[in-house]
């Protein structure tokens, strides 16, 4: 073979090789855009299928209507009356939760004969037509009341004080920080509201909500404010 013919045979494997080279690369660079573009596309441009709602367990609550002789109001299906009073001096109904897990939840409304009693955190109620709006919830009362500790060796020697919420005067129990009791109570005067009904009159309503429950859980007490009408 000449050194021509060398030559040539030479340039021209090389120029086969560089095209390979250059078409391969064209290849790969394609290739890798189609491969982006689908995961762009599967990514931002998926059609969308319906939406799956997932409730957890107590998410929604079922009520049950609690129909009284001077009022009416509601409560979760698993609330159970477990007490009541006719007497001079206690004039009240107590109900209690009684889901497993969850049943250290108590409700207790009393009419007219109203206690004297402590609670740690007061919720200031007002009447509106025959039914009734809530304030802000205050924090333990040991925090903002004259007196007040957490530290049991102290709490255990304190006494049941007169304390004040957003102009609302109650009873804040000192003794007893750790029980969890909320109280309602209004301007009308220490754990009252007045409330008239279309056919009953005018009536005063004190209520209690106490729950020991790990996850407390007071949209309960909130709701049976919120639903509380007087006959």
């Amino acid at each position: 073979m000449s050194k021509y013919h060398f030559k040539k045979n030479y340039k021209n494997r090389r120029r086969k090789i560089t095209k390979i080279a250059i078409f391969s690369a064209v290849g790969i660079v394609v290739l890798v855009a189609i491969i982006g573009y689908d995961l762009y596309r599967n990514r931002f441009h998926a059609k969308e299928g319906p939406a799956n709602t997932i409730v957890q367990p107590g998410a929604l609550k079922t009520q049950k209507t609690i129909d009284e002789k001077l009022y009416s109001f509601k409560l979760p299906t698993d609330w159970k009356e477990i007490r009541r009073g006719n007497a001079p001096t206690d004039n009240s109904v107590t109900w209690q939760a009684s889901l497993k897990d969850a049943d250290n939840r108590f409700l207790q409304i009393y009419v007219d004969t109203i206690p004297s009693l402590a609670v740690n955190m007061e919720l200031p109620v007002t009447a509106v037509d025959n039914g009734l709006n809530y304030g802000d919830l205050s924090d333990n009362c040991v925090s903002f009341t004259k007196g007040g500790s957490f530290e049991s060796s102290v709490a255990i020697r304190s006494k049941e004080t007169a304390a004040k919420w957003q102009e609302v005067d109650f009873i804040c129990d000192l003794p007893k920080p750790e029980y969890g009791v909320i109280g309602t109570g209004s301007k009308d005067g220490i754990n009252t509201v007045k409330v008239a009904g279309p056919t009953g009159g005018m009536h005063k309503y004190f209520f209690v909500y106490t729950d020991r429950n790990v996850k407390v859980d007071y949209s309960i007490f909130y709701d049976a404010l919120t639903s509380f009408r007087a006959k």
